[in-house]
């Protein structure tokens, strides 16, 4: 059995990929060979970066950048 498991995160709780943590621990307690994949997805609100970057093996870089008021911040 092959389970794809694509959950928004629960804001102030969980992420999307730790949701699809645990319904995957979930689904592995009842049919220990099952075969889960994960798929962060995001509404494009709060972990909506968290799940690019998961679900495309990216990776978080930063830099220094202008804000508005030509400060240098770090994004």
């Amino acid at each position: 059995m092959k389970v794809v498991i694509a959950i928004d995160s629960f804001k102030g709780s969980l992420s999307s990929l730790e949701a699809g943590r645990a319904a995957a621990e979930g689904i592995h307690r009842v049919f220990p060979d099952a075969e889960t994949v994960i798929r962060p997805v995001a509404d494009g609100g709060e972990g909506t970066v968290d799940a690019l970057v998961a679900g495309l093996n990216g990776q978080l870089r930063e830099t220094e950048v202008t804000d508005p008021l030509g400060r240098k911040i770090t994004a």
